[in-house]
């Protein structure tokens, strides 16, 4: 482990300064990027939350709600059964 450590801080160059310059600033990026992607997420997540939140309350609310009186119009539906061809078993 120590040899690979050595061999990877070494290089083969000579000035170990200039092959660790901006080192520092790439792991910051990095870490930058995975707080970022982690926000992301999380407010992926509280966004799913609260379509849920709003979409079960607005159901229970429907259902809690009065229901309209059945219109004199559903005669002319097609579930009112007065088809010429319902008679004949046709589904038209």
């Amino acid at each position: 482990m120590l040899d690979d450590t050595d061999r990877l801080i070494g290089g083969g160059r000579h000035d170990g300064e200039a092959q660790l310059a901006g080192l520092e600033d790439k792991v910051w990026a990095r870490i930058g990027e995975r707080r970022e992607r982690s926000r992301m997420g999380r407010l992926r997540v509280a966004a799913i939350a609260l379509a849920l939140v709003v979409g079960v309350t607005n159901g229970g609310l429907m259902l809690l709600g009065p229901r309209p009186e059945p219109s004199e119009m559903r005669i002319f539906t097609v579930s009112a059964g007065l088809s010429p061809l319902s008679g004949l078993d046709i589904q038209g």
